[in-house]
């Protein structure tokens, strides 16, 4: 199911299947959720990715990666 983004998401935690944070929304433009991602996540990300990255700490999100959204939190489908 793909979830439609709106600005009632910006502030909100994102957290993986398994809980752990991701970050938090940002901006919420065309449906795109922009999240600022938590310096571990960033870290964690530029061990395991060889080359890449934009040197900011931002990622852009659509309705299709999700599971769940709560009043507090936007939770990524187990794949993501």
């Amino acid at each position: 199911m793909a979830f439609a983004l709106t600005d009632d998401e910006m502030g909100k935690r994102v957290v993986d299947a398994a809980g752990t944070r991701l970050g938090t929304v940002e901006t919420v433009r065309d449906g795109v959720a922009h999240v600022s991602a938590d310096d571990a996540t960033v870290a964690k990300m530029q061990r395991a990715l060889e080359t890449g990255g934009t040197g900011e700490n931002r990622y852009a999100l659509d309705g299709d990666s999700i599971a769940e959204i709560t009043d507090e939190e936007v939770v990524l489908d187990a794949e993501y």
